[in-house]
């Protein structure tokens, strides 16, 4: 024996209330990842700046190694050239090592004042990079229990439209075969709202007015009803609106 059009258009309508929290469940699952992956993007900026802080760091330590080497090397290099100064026989050989000498040694002077410099930036970027350091670790673990609270949120959600659907299967099997395709079939035309409510004459759903006969029909609620313009299933909310408490 099938149901009555009354008590099937209230399952329709118990049927429209679940099938909006399974599109937005719908909705939030699709959202999770993407918030998710938005926080791994900020991060990996976080992750950049360290890592061009310490890019700086390194560069500047090999920077600071280069220097010296140079340094001994121009050193080892005017040490050669002193060792020379016993040997020379003649005032022009020892006038032209002696330039050589002040020549290294005004180079080294300059490389010197290059590793300084070198130094002091070195010293300043040592004392910075503690900070970036323990700022990315910070967000690091900030992103780590939101990433973790999203993945509890996804399950949960899952498991939340695994129950909607398994209730929309026994609503459905009490709604007649026609009935159940035609709301179907409006509500994938009508982005998810398939069923609505009739006020002073006029559909929710297309906010256009109907027939005073369909609207009385509407009322009564002993017939299924569907507006003639959007085709939306229709019924009367009989609460009165100065009912709704203060």
């Amino acid at each position: 024996m099938s149901a009555s059009p009354k008590l099937q258009l209230q399952q329709l309508i118990l049927l429209q209330t679940l099938d909006d929290e399974i599109i937005e469940h719908n909705e939030l699952l699709d959202d999770i990842p993407a918030q998710v992956d938005g926080g791994r993007a900020e991060l990996e900026e976080k992750r950049k700046i360290l890592s061009t802080a310490k890019e700086e760091l390194d560069a500047l330590k090999k920077k600071r190694k280069d220097l010296e080497a140079k340094v001994q090397g121009e050193n080892d290099h005017m040490a050669k050239a002193k060792i020379k100064l016993p040997a020379v026989k003649t005032n022009k050989e020892y006038t032209a090592i002696n330039m050589e000498v002040d020549a290294i040694k005004e180079k080294v002077s300059g490389l010197e004042d290059q590793e300084l410099e070198i130094m002091e930036i070195l010293e300043e970027k040592q004392k910075e990079f503690p900070g970036i350091e323990k700022i990315f670790k910070g967000e690091s673990d900030l992103f780590q229990e939101y990433q973790a609270n999203k993945e509890a949120e996804l399950k949960r959600m899952k498991q939340e439209l695994q129950v909607l659907v398994e209730k929309r299967d026994v609503i459905k099997a009490e709604i007649e075969a026609v009935v159940l395709q035609r709301y179907e079939k409006v509500l994938k035309a009508r982005d998810g709202r398939a069923v609505v409510v009739l006020k002073e004459n006029i559909c929710q759903g297309c906010f256009q007015q109907i027939l005073p006969q369909m609207a009385i029909n509407v009322k009564v609620g002993e017939s299924i009803q569907q507006c003639s313009n959007c085709l939306r299933f229709l019924y009367w909310d009989e609460t009165p609106e100065a009912a709704t408490p203060k």
